[in-house]
């Protein structure tokens, strides 16, 4: 494969410069939607467009269907000593509000093409920890998908969300901030889900108080 020349690495530039219609967009759906998206997310979203032909991807697999029926139960899909925090970061995790997104808890059907993939870092950072990365999707209004998505993406038929997700963008790695989880110990984590180099999916749990890379995006909805 031939990389692509800065002549036309250009021209495309130019292109949507010069031959876009603006007058028929919302600003301000553009704004929410596309200008406060992160760069590392419209970069990846954009080179697929331009890989498709200059065709958007505007539909998935399907709408996952999450059973609100039957809560997260961590000591089931995790194992024994785990919860679901409660209260604030600083307290002991046993006593007070779940730490999920309320918002994330009502959803019982997701369009995973529109789900971004958002790792937190500014322009002139290489890594944050988990809780900061927590407080700056808070403070972006993200709708952060909790861990019973992630326990429904892991059990789906197939699991063919997750391999739609890896065939059409490339994901192989990405966290549930919606829930933050307890272990017996207490400490806070997230849920992630990865897929290793033979293409099985797994899940493991990651400590808010360790590091993330740009490798380490969250699961989120725009507000």
């Amino acid at each position: 494969m031939k990389s692509v020349s800065r002549d036309q690495s250009n021209e495309i530039g130019a292109r949507v410069l010069r031959n876009t219609d603006w007058g028929q967009l919302d600003g301000d759906a553009l704004q929410k939607s596309i200008i406060e998206m992160s760069e590392v997310e419209f970069g990846r979203r954009f080179a697929l467009f331009l890989k498709n032909g200059a065709s958007f991807v505007t539909k998935g697999p399907g709408l996952l269907v999450v059973d609100r029926t039957k809560p997260f139960d961590p000591s089931k899909f995790i194992g024994s000593g785990w919860t679901i925090w409660r209260g604030p970061k600083d307290g002991d995790g046993l006593t007070g509000e779940e730490a999920q997104d309320a918002r994330s808890l009502k959803l019982v059907e997701i369009d995973f093409a529109k789900v971004l993939f958002e790792h937190g870092i500014k322009k002139g950072e290489t890594v944050i920890t988990g809780e900061e990365k927590l407080a700056r999707h808070i403070a972006a209004k993200h709708i952060r998908l909790d861990a019973k998505i992630g326990q429904c993406l892991f059990e789906e038929k197939g699991q063919v969300t997750l391999e739609w997700l890896y065939q059409t963008f490339g994901i192989t790695w990405f966290e549930l901030p919606g829930t933050v989880l307890r272990n017996s110990n207490g400490f806070r984590y997230f849920l992630f889900i990865y897929r290793d180099g033979y293409g099985w999916w797994y899940w493991l749990s990651f400590w808010l108080d360790d590091f993330r890379y740009a490798k380490n995006p969250s699961a989120v909805l725009a507000s």
